[in-house]
């Protein structure tokens, strides 16, 4: 079983090999090409592209300065951030996104399947080492590998589809079987379980009724779920409090933040446009590698390195090529993504009496989101614990742990869900009146488009649960075939609950799927 996390900025793999009545052991796949030390679980989600749409470098070799080199040379492009294009229009009409353009005859599709072919690819050499008989063994398995996609809590079933397809095209898996062997597992979901695999915080969830959060703050999305548990005995068993949340409020913010107040400053100060775009760049990548990670809250300022170390500007707080940053300013870039952070978190946990708060992801090393996170909530009972290694990527292992020992028995849905009908026509309704009508073959007069809901959106159901509701349907003859009928289901995704599939005329419902 492999689990994938293909993020915004970095992604990893984790695996195991299942046996009967043998506790599973997970592995996270931690060498890479590129990569100047061992033991590092994650890679840069990058591919650089030549003029024909081939792919030329993948991962931590796309990112080093001979890269760069050859890209300006011979013309590449780079693909990154391309996570985002993949965003449900909800998600991207609700945050301003900053999307990066696709390099130019490239689908979206063609870059995950590659990616996904480039993880594959190096996960069987590293499985092999790491599993004793690891050879024989993943050649006699290899066709019934079961996937397990993490992705945000507000992507859906079209979201999940594309990976589909691009498991196949990527090699993956064959069209026949991808329905059985590809399965998906949101990123809030999977990092619980990562916890939870963690025997430290598991000890201190075992009280039933207990309350608490998982907040996974990740490059480009911050997913966060309130969980209760219901059982201890014999295993954890957990329910969903309400709908899991997501915005988009991840590191990126923060680094588009400082990007801009690198490229406002160097401009300020008279550079040309070569020098700006090289030194931002270098800073970025400095502040992300390093000065991200370190940042408190406090008087003193950071700095951060720009690459040229003749470049000294006095002017800017510039000497020896490192810029010297005001913490006032750095605090207002954090600000990007910890005020929605705090906001959802907010949401999610008020009234819910959370103990505790687990706190992943890859913005979860920021020692600024931590201690605001604390100053916040701690006062209030609910306790922040950090659940991360800096080189794993909790949703990549979280995804394997999920599908091996399922602790969640009951979910929220992200949408409410329910058909097509018609209602009889009421003529003291003005929303009747201001509809068009028709006569059915029992004769009466009926008003068509109204939506019968059967599942309510945020309400949580048990993972077994069966929602079943009557309807009936009328026929014009006595003997209709009856052998086969399709009914659509429509999904919504609004918080209310809409009598209608369509607005008066013929504009759609907000947020309904068909």
């Amino acid at each position: 079983m492999i689990g994938i996390d293909i993020g915004s900025t970095q992604s990893g793999v984790a695996f195991a090999f299942l046996q009967k009545e043998v506790k599973p052991e997970i592995e996270r796949v931690s060498s890479w090409p590129g990569q100047t030390l061992d033991l590092q679980s994650k890679i840069p989600t990058q591919i650089w592209y030549d003029k024909h749409g081939r792919p030329k470098l993948f991962g931590a070799d796309a990112i080093t300065e001979d890269a760069r080199d050859s890209a300006e040379e011979h013309g590449w492009t780079l693909a990154k951030r391309f996570k985002l294009h993949l965003h449900p229009r909800e998600m991207r009409d609700k945050f301003s996104i900053k999307i990066d353009p696709l390099p130019e005859g490239v689908t979206l599709q063609q870059i995950y399947s590659e990616f996904m072919g480039y993880l594959f690819k190096h996960t069987e050499p590293y499985f092999k080492k790491r599993i004793i008989d690891g050879s024989n063994i993943w050649e006699s398995y290899k066709d019934s590998i079961a996937f397990v996609f993490g992705h945000p809590n507000g992507w859906g079933l079209r979201e999940q589809e594309f990976l589909r397809k691009a498991a196949i095209k990527g090699g993956l898996v064959d069209a026949a079987d991808a329905k059985n062997r590809v399965r998906f597992v949101t990123e809030a979901e999977a990092s619980v379980h990562y916890c939870i695999g963690n025997s430290n915080i598991l000890n201190g969830l075992q009280l039933v009724r207990l309350n608490f959060a998982v907040c996974d703050a990740g490059g480009s999305t911050v997913d966060t779920a309130v969980y209760t548990v219901t059982a201890v005995k014999p295993f954890l068993k957990l329910a969903e409090k309400r709908e899991a949340a997501c915005v988009q409020a991840g590191g990126l913010a923060v680094d588009d933040a400082i990007e801009e107040y690198l490229e406002e400053t160097l401009t300020r100060a008279g550079l040309n446009a070569k020098n700006i775009k090289e030194c931002v760049r270098a800073g970025v990548d400095d502040f992300e590698g390093f000065s991200k990670r370190q940042f408190v809250d406090d008087p003193d300022p950071l700095k951060i390195k720009l690459g040229d170390r003749s470049l000294t500007l006095s002017e800017i707080n510039v000497r020896r090529g490192s810029m010297t940053v005001p913490s006032p300013i750095l605090k207002r870039c954090f600000d990007r993504s910890v005020k929605p952070i705090i906001r959802s978190l907010d949401e999610q946990i008020t009234g819910a009496n959370v103990a505790h708060i687990l706190l992943v992801g890859g913005f979860g090393d920021s020692r600024h989101l931590q201690q605001q996170l604390q100053d916040r909530y701690e006062p209030l009972g609910s306790e922040l614990t950090t659940v991360n290694d800096s080189r794993a990527k909790a949703v990549a292992e979280g995804a394997v742990i999920w599908n091996t020992m399922t602790s969640v028995f009951k979910r929220a849905p992200k949408w409410s869900y329910g058909i097509q009908g018609y209602v009889r026509f009421d003529s003291h309704s003005s929303e009747h009146r201001e509809r068009t009508t028709f006569t059915t073959s029992d004769g009466y007069e009926k008003v068509n488009e109204s939506y019968l809901l059967t599942i309510l959106k945020g309400v949580p159901l048990d993972a077994d649960h069966v929602c079943r509701q009557s309807f009936f349907r009328t026929y014009s003859t006595p003997n209709p075939n009856l052998d086969s009928v399709e009914i659509a289901l429509y999904s919504y995704f609004g918080n209310d609950q809409p009598k209608w599939l369509r607005s008066k005329g013929v504009t759609p419902t907000s947020g309904t799927l068909a």
